[in-house]
């Protein structure tokens, strides 16, 4: 301010035109402000406030930076916080929890979601957060309702940013923070932080663990069902929850059904695992359920689940993005209690021979031509067989010594049931069902009497839904009344059994038929012969249509087989012509041969003798010039005397 007051009479000064003001250029400027017509206190007075305002912003700037550091040193000394990722399951605890005491759905700043596809894991995930699942009791029949006559309704949550609420008279802070390193197809990363005062973390645990419990307190009805995302590499959902299903209402053999789930509970014991690693045995167990197709095996694995509190694990291997790591990858992340459902494990498309799943029938279709005539002839009835039962599958990377390696291999996970389900066991291979791998299977079939009188008695069980079913019910009591029911109802059910055809109809469809008539059980009984007679009409084609099927298959089966043997004789026919061919080649080759030899044999013969004629012609020469030389020294010998006589008589 000292400065200010040093400026501000120069300033003026200047602006009057005084000389002596001192302020550079302060004749000039107070000339071009007198021209111009402004008064020379404007320039002071925007001075000031100019001043005054740098002070205040550099006042503010240093407080800023003072309670910055005050909060940094509260949060690292006085502050207990708590931080949770979306993609954890603890998120959808909080958030729930938040959700149901009306802190999230009543903040100032919120967001807005609409979600209607079921099949977004984002919808699944929000209708977790909303209790958009049959444990709500926000409508009468405990069902909350996601869309009203107009359509979806909104649903509320609170935007990112920080917030408060109070927790047992204490303040607690929370911040929604967005993360940004996602995809944009997808639903972004939130990290939900608790904040409370004092260096005690215990009201945030009792926070989340009052979450935790809610939260499963209300899926104690439902059962939750994981699947994998659409994420590369795939991983586990966070999972949604599915009404749970008690076992009485899947409609089977009970002793198969009794056998299933005491061996299941024997497995589950505490106790098991030590067992188990006592005797030297993987702490694992494996189910196969094979049958008709709507006999019932993924409503029993449910009412399981159900049952025994655990969360099924859905694996897809018929997924273009499932390969063998990916597999194993998926398999090391199950908890330690769950069920891994392989649904339809026949249609994967997984061979032995095969890396790239190419098919289950691979390696029936690379059988070697040269096998005997039988075996190519029981291979291709067996071939063209399974092709009707089956299509052949393609896309999915799994072969299937990954499979077996995620299922019991040195790196594979312990303490959880395996099921797989197949509607055709004879097209799996060996390998994936032997037992240690499969220890226990169930087939299912067509309804017998037994299930088809269960199937009645599931369906009209609740006296509730048929009020008008026994007459003169008001004058009742509720015992009486649902006494009269059940004997009603024991009594039309084996009426319902003994009319029914055994063996002849799946469950699923004695089920629709009766679902079709759940508010008369009556009315089910008189429409029955009509519904039979429809059916086994059909039947009767659906018959008649597999034994035309079945004689064309026959047909182009042997036709098939005659091109066989007419390929194998005319292979044959060629390999006998190839080796005639062969065979006289060699015969010629060794004739060739043996008149080569002989020639040369002979030429060997006729120089040989030739020789010997040379070589005589040379010792007859040889002795001629001998005893011509002999008889020349002869005569010489012989002459010598006479010359000496002749000699010595001259003398």
């Amino acid at each position: 301010m000292e400065a200010i007051s040093a400026v501000l009479p120069g300033l003026a000064a200047s602006a009057t035109g005084d000389p002596d003001s001192g302020f550079p250029g302060g004749v000039f400027i107070g000339s071009m402000m007198a021209s111009a017509g402004i008064d020379p206190s404007v320039l002071v007075k925007i001075g000031v406030t100019l001043t005054i305002i740098a002070s205040v912003f550099g006042f503010l700037s240093n407080a800023w930076e003072g309670i910055t550091q005050i909060s940094k040193f509260f949060s690292d000394n006085l502050v207990s916080s708590a931080t949770i990722r979306s993609t954890d399951e603890a998120y959808v605890y909080v958030m729930r929890w938040l959700y149901n005491h009306k802190i999230s759905t009543d903040s100032r700043l919120f967001g807005v979601t609409c979600r209607k596809n079921q099949m977004n894991p984002n919808y699944r995930q929000h209708a977790r957060w909303y209790g958009q699942d049959p444990v709500d009791d926000t409508e009468s029949d405990g069902i909350d309702l996601i869309d009203d006559d107009l359509g979806p309704k909104l649903k509320y949550t609170a935007a990112p940013g920080f917030y408060h609420f109070f927790y047992k008279k204490r303040l607690v802070l929370m911040q929604r923070k967005l993360k940004d390193d996602y995809y944009g197809f997808e639903e972004p990363d939130v990290d939900l932080t608790l904040f409370t005062f004092g260096r005690s973390p215990l009201t945030l645990r009792t926070i989340l663990e009052e979450a935790r419990t809610e939260y499963l307190m209300e899926q104690r009805s439902s059962t939750l069902i994981h699947t994998t995302v659409a994420t590369y590499p795939p991983t586990w959902s966070l999972g949604h929850p599915k009404p749970s299903r008690t076992l009485d209402s899947v409609i089977m053999a009970e002793s198969d059904k009794e056998k299933l789930l005491k061996d299941m509970k024997e497995y589950l014991k505490p106790t098991a695992k030590r067992w188990y690693h006592k005797h030297g045995l993987p702490y694992r167990r494996g189910y196969l359920f094979y049958g008709l197709p709507g006999a019932g095996k993924t409503s029993l694995t449910l009412a399981l689940a159900s049952e025994l509190s655990l969360p099924i694990y859905c694996l897809s291997l018929a997924s273009s993005t499932m390969a063998d790591d990916v597999l194993l990858g998926l398999f090391a992340t199950l908890p330690k209690k769950c069920i891994i459902l392989l649904e339809d494990i026949d249609s994967a498309g997984i061979d032995r021979q095969s890396m790239s799943g190419v098919g289950l029938y691979t390696a029936m279709a690379s059988k070697n031509d040269e096998d005997d005539e039988d075996e190519e002839e029981d291979e291709i009835r067996k071939r063209e067989e399974k092709k009707k039962l089956a299509a052949l599958k393609s896309g999915s990377t799994v072969s299937l010594s990954g499979l077996l390696n995620a299922i019991d291999g040195i790196s594979s996970h312990e303490g959880r049931i395996l099921i797989m389900t197949t509607n055709y066991r004879e097209l799996l291979d060996k390998a994936l069902i032997r037992p240690g791998r499969v220890d226990m299977e169930i087939k299912f079939g067509n309804a017998d009497i037994e299930i088809l009188e269960g199937l009645f008695k599931a369906v009209y069980s609740d006296d509730g839904d048929l009020q008008d079913f026994i007459r003169g019910a008001e004058k009742m009591t509720k015992e009486e009344r649902k006494q009269k029911h059940n004997e009603k109802i024991e009594k039309l059910a084996v009426e319902f059994g003994s009319r029914v055809p055994s063996d002849k109809f799946t469950p699923a469809e004695v089920q629709g038929y009766l679902l079709s008539h759940k508010s008369d059980p009556e009315d089910a009984l008189d429409c029955l012969d009509d519904w039979l007679k429809s059916k086994l009409s059909e039947l009767d084609l659906l018959q008649e249509s597999e034994k035309k099927a079945k004689e064309r298959l026959q047909r182009a089966t042997e036709k098939k087989i005659k091109e066989l043997q007419k390929k194998k004789r005319d292979r044959i026919k060629e390999e006998r012509k190839e080796k005639e061919e062969e065979e006289k080649e060699e015969k010629e080759k060794k004739e060739k041969e043996k008149k080569e030899k002989e020639e040369k044999e002979k030429k060997e013969k006729e120089e040989k003798e030739k020789e010997v004629k040379t070589e005589d012609k040379s010792k007859m020469v040889n002795g001629t010039s001998e005893k011509l030389t002999n008889g020349v020294s002869k005569r010489e010998k012989n002459s010598e005397p006479e010359v000496q006589a002749a000699a010595d008589s001259k003398s």
